[in-house]
C-alpha cells in the first residue's frame, strides 16, 4: 500500500533548496523522490538528499534538551525539560545583557529559511543583541569582490552570461560533486558544441567531463586572470563599447592623488559628485553619462593643469607585467596555456566562468575574484539582467525591534578573548558546528569557549560543538517543520517547506524554540501566531513580485519568479561597474592586483611546511552534515590525505601508510592516498569530519584566522582554508 506523498523542500545547508516528494505511511518516511517543478529541468535529487531520512531515525539523535553537568567538553550531561532549560537560559542570557550590555550576546545562525533563521534574528533584534555573520567563515572573499565590484552581492550567476555559451570555465568549482544543478548546465553546454575548461589544483570528477583540466598553483587565480587580461588586450579582443557603458573604465583618475576627478576640481561652481570623462569625439572633457558622447578609455590628458588617465588605461598598464611568461612562472601553468585560455574565452562569445569557493578560500580570495570579475566586464562576458526574485516582507519580521549589531565570525575570536571589536560572553548557535567547522580548533577549544559565559547549541546531534555547550537542544529536522524557502543560489523559485511528519521525541523546530524563549524574554506579542499565520505575513509585501502568490498556491506547488525590473543597479560609487576601486586605494589595491598566498610554498614559512593543505567539499556530506550518516559512510569510510606520489615517495610514504600532518598549530593523524590528480606540491583531505573520525587531532588544527582588514572594510573578512603550509611525515 502506498503512503502519501508530500511536496516538500530540502533544508541541507547547500542552499539549492531543491524541491522533494516524500513517501510517508503511518506517519513514517519510507520514501525520497526528486519533487516536481514548472521547468522539467529544475527537477533532480542527490545522493544527500536521499540519505537525509537516516538523519531522522538515527540512533544517535538528540532526543531531550541536555544541560551540563562535568566539565565543558566532559561529556557529563543531565535530561531537563524544555521549561527548565529554556527559563534558566532566558535568565542567564537577561543577567549577560545587563552585565555587559545586549550586543555581549551573540546569535550565531546559519543561512536558513525564512521562519527557522528568522525567528532567532527577530530575538536577537528584539534584545538588541549581536549577529553573527556566517558569510567569512570560509564564504566571504567572493562577495567582498562583488561589493567592491558591483555594490552588492551577486553570486556567480553574472559571469554565466547566456544560458547557451560557446565557452565554460569552471574555475576553483567541481560541481559533478557539489552542486548537480550547475553540473547539468555544464555537461548541457558541452553537449551543444560548448568548449569546457576547468581549472583546478586537482584533476576532479568536474575535471573528468571538460575538454581541458587547468592545474595551477593554489592562491594564483588572480594572477591567471590578470594575465588572461594581457592577452586579450593584446589580442584586440576587449569589448570597448561595454567598458565605456557599463564600467568605470572611462572615468578620468587623477594622476596626483589617485582619485576620480570632478566636475568641481576642473570647473568653478562644478558638481563635486559629478565624474569626468575625454570625449573621443571633441577631444574635450565632459561629465560622465551625458548622451551621445564616446569617452575614451585609453590615453593620458590634462585637464586644467590635471595629469589624469581613464580608470580602463590604468589597468591596462597594470597587467602589462602580467605577460604569459611572467604569469607562467607564478601559476605554473604554462605561458602558451595561458594564452589560449584567453583567447578562446575573449572570441567565443558568449562565454561563461562558474566561479567557485575555491579561490575565494585564500587570504587575497576577494583580489582574485575582483580580477575574474574584471575579466568578464572587459570581454563583454556580464549579465546586465536583473536575476528573478521574490521581495517578501522581511524586514518588518527579522527586524522588529530595529536593526541588529552584526558581527563577522572571523572576528568571534579577539570579541570573546580581547572584547574587540566588542565583548561577546555568550553564544546561541544553531545549524552551525562552529567548533568542528571554524579555523584554528586549537585556539577556538583553548582559548575562546572558556572565555564565554554561556553557549547553548540546537542540533539534532551530539556535535562538536555541542559537547563545549552548557546547553543542548534537539531541533527538529526540516522533514518535520514548516517554512517558506524563497529563491536560491541557483533557481528562482518560492516553495513551502511543508512538514511531512510530526517531530520525533521531544524535538521542537528552530521557530517554536526561539519562539518559546521570545515569550520567557517578555516579548510574547512576538511571538503569538502560528507558523503558516508568519508564512502568509512574509508573503503580503505587496511587492509586484508577489503579486497573486498566496499560502494556498505554494500548497499546490513551487512558483516561479518573474521578472519585473530586468537593469541591474549597480549600488557602486560611481554607478558602474567599477574596474578601478578608488576606496580601496589606501590599501593599495584600487585595481585587482596579484599578492601572493599568506603561507605561500615560496617563502621562507616553506622551508619547514613546504606543501599547501586544501580542505575540498565531499560528495558525501554538506560541511560537517552528514558525516555520521551510515549510508554514505559506505561510501567513504574514514578521511584520507590526497598526496601526489612526487611528494610521497622522498618521505617514504605509501599507499594506505598513516600519516601526520603538521604545522606550527596543530597536527591530524590519517591514512595517506596516493594520487597523480593531485597537483605536485599539494595535499588534500575532504572537510566536514568529527574529531573522532581521525586516528588523532583534526584538520582544523592546521587552519589560521588571521584577518583580511581590506575585507574587513569592504564587508567581512574571509577565513582562509586553502591558504595553509604543513608538512606530512609518516607516521611512527
Amino acid at each position: 500500500m502506498a503512503g502519501t506523498l508530500i511536496r516538500t523542500v530540502c533544508g541541507l545547508p547547500d542552499y539549492m533548496r531543491c524541491g522533494l516528494s516524500v513517501e510517508v505511511q503511518d506517519g513514517v518516511i519510507t520514501r525520497i523522490l526528486p519533487g516536481d517543478f514548472p521547468d522539467p529541468a529544475d527537477r533532480g535529487i542527490c545522493l544527500k538528499a536521499l540519505a537525509a531520512r537516516e538523519m531522522v531515525y538515527h540512533p544517535d539523535r538528540l532526543k531531550y534538551p541536555l544541560k551540563r553537568t562535568g566539565e565543558r567538553g566532559e561529556g557529563k550531561w543531565r535530561r531537563v525539560s524544555w521549561d527548565e532549560a529554556l527559563t534558566a537560559i532566558a535568565s542567564q542570557l537577561g543577567e549577560i545583557g545587563q552585565r555587559y550590555g545586549p550586543n555581549a550576546v551573540a546569535w550565531m545562525i546559519s543561512v536558513m529559511p525564512n521562519l527557522s533563521g528568522g525567528g532567532y534574528c527577530r530575538l536577537a533584534s528584539l534584545t538588541k543583541g549581536t549577529v553573527v555573520d556566517w558569510w567569512s567563515c570560509g564564504d566571504a572573499a567572493g562577495p567582498c569582490a562583488d561589493v567592491a565590484t558591483f555594490g552588492h552581492m551577486m553570486g556567480a550567476a553574472h559571469l554565466l552570461s547566456d544560458p547557451n555559451p560557446r565557452f565554460v570555465i569552471v574555475w576553483g568549482y567541481n560541481p559533478a560533486e557539489t552542486n548537480y544543478d550547475h553540473m547539468r548546465k555544464i555537461v548541457r553546454a558541452k553537449r551543444k558544441g560548448a568548449k569546457v575548461i576547468v581549472i583546478d589544483p586537482r584533476f576532479t570528477a568536474t575535471a573528468a567531463h571538460a575538454d581541458e583540466h587547468i592545474p595551477l598553483r593554489p592562491g594564483t587565480d588572480g594572477a591567471l586572470a590578470l594575465g588572461m587580461i594581457n592577452v586579450i588586450l593584446q589580442e584586440g579582443l576587449r569589448d570597448k563599447r561595454f567598458i565605456a557603458e557599463n564600467t568605470n573604465g572611462p572615468l578620468l583618475v587623477r594622476r596626483d592623488n589617485g582619485l576620480f576627478l570632478k566636475e568641481s576640481d576642473v570647473t568653478p561652481g562644478g558638481k563635486a559628485d559629478a565624474f569626468m570623462v575625454m570625449d573621443e569625439y571633441s577631444g574635450r572633457r565632459q561629465v560622465a553619462g551625458i548622451p551621445q558622447a564616446k569617452p575614451a578609455i585609453n590615453g593620458s590628458f590634462t585637464v586644467a593643469d590635471i595629469d589624469c588617465q581613464p580608470a580602463f588605461q590604468l589597468l591596462s598598464d597594470m597587467v602589462k607585467e602580467y605577460t604569459p611568461e611572467n604569469v607562467a612562472k607564478i601559476t605554473e601553468v604554462p605561458a602558451d596555456v595561458i594564452r589560449r585560455l584567453a583567447v578562446g574565452y575573449g572570441s567565443r562569445k558568449p562565454a561563461s566562468i562558474f566561479r567557485g569557493w575555491g579561490m575565494q578560500r585564500t587570504f587575497h580570495g576577494d583580489l582574485a575574484c575582483r580580477a575574474i570579475n574584471a575579466l568578464a566586464a572587459i570581454t563583454g562576458n556580464l549579465t546586465l539582467e536583473r536575476l528573478s526574485t521574490f521581495v517578501l516582507n522581511s524586514r518588518q519580521f527579522l527586524y522588529p525591534g530595529g536593526p541588529t549589531n552584526i558581527l563577522p565570525v572571523m572576528l568571534l575570536y579577539d570579541a570573546v578573548t580581547k572584547n574587540q571589536p566588542q565583548a561577546v560572553k555568550a553564544v546561541w548557535c544553531s545549524a552551525h558546528d562552529f567548533v568542528n567547522q571554524m579555523p584554528n580548533m586549537n585556539r577556538l577549544i583553548g582559548e575562546v569557549l572558556p572565555r564565554l559565559d554561556l553557549i547553548v547549541v540546537c542540533d539534532l546531534f551530539m556535535t562538536p560543538s555541542a559537547r563545549f555547550a552548557d546547553y543542548v537542544l534537539p531541533v527538529a529536522s526540516f522533514f518535520e517543520s514548516t517554512d517558506l524557502c524563497i529563491a536560491s543560489f541557483y533557481h528562482t523559485y518560492l516553495q513551502l517547506q511543508q512538514k511531512a511528519i510530526e517531530p520525533q521525541y521531544e524535538c521542537k523546530s528552530d521557530f517554536q524554540i526561539a519562539a518559546e524563549l521570545g515569550k520567557r524574554l517578555g516579548y510574547d506579542q512576538y511571538f503569538n501566531k502560528t507558523e503558516e499565520r508568519y508564512i502568509e505575513e512574509l508573503l503580503s509585501s505587496r511587492h509586484p513580485t508577489m503579486e497573486g502568490i498566496s499560502l494556498a498556491d505554494l500548497k499546490e506547488g513551487p512558483v516561479m519568479a518573474r521578472q519585473i525590473d530586468r537593469a541591474i543597479e549597480f549600488r557602486t560609487p560611481t554607478g558602474l561597474v567599477e574596474l578601478y576601486v578608488q576606496r580601496l586605494k589606501r590599501f593599495g589595491q584600487e585595481l585587482p592586483i596579484f599578492l601572493e598566498p599568506a603561507e605561500s610554498p615560496r617563502s621562507e614559512q616553506a622551508r619547514t611546511y613546504p606543501l599547501t593543505l586544501l580542505t575540498t567539499h565531499s560528495r558525501y556530506r554538506i560541511h560537517s552534515t552528514l558525516a555520521r550518516i551510515p549510508s554514505l559512510l559506505a561510501h567513504e569510510t574514514e578521511p584520507i590525505l590526497e598526496i601526489n606520489p612526487a611528494d610521497a615517495r622522498p618521505r617514504e610514504i605509501t599507499d594506505g601508510d598513516s600519516v601526520r600532518v603538521y604545522n606550527s598549530r596543530g597536527q591530524v593523524r590519517l591514512k595517506a592516498k596516493l594520487s597523480h590528480q593531485i597537483k605536485p606540491g599539494v595535499v588534500n583531505v575532504t572537510q566536514g569530519w568529527w574529531p573522532e573520525q581521525y586516528s588523532q587531532g583534526h584538520h582544523n588544527e592546521l587552519t589560521h584566522e588571521r584577518v583580511n582588514p581590506v575585507q574587513q572594510f569592504i564587508l567581512s573578512p574571509n577565513a582562509a582554508f586553502y591558504d595553509v603550509l604543513v608538512q606530512v611525515e609518516r607516521a611512527e
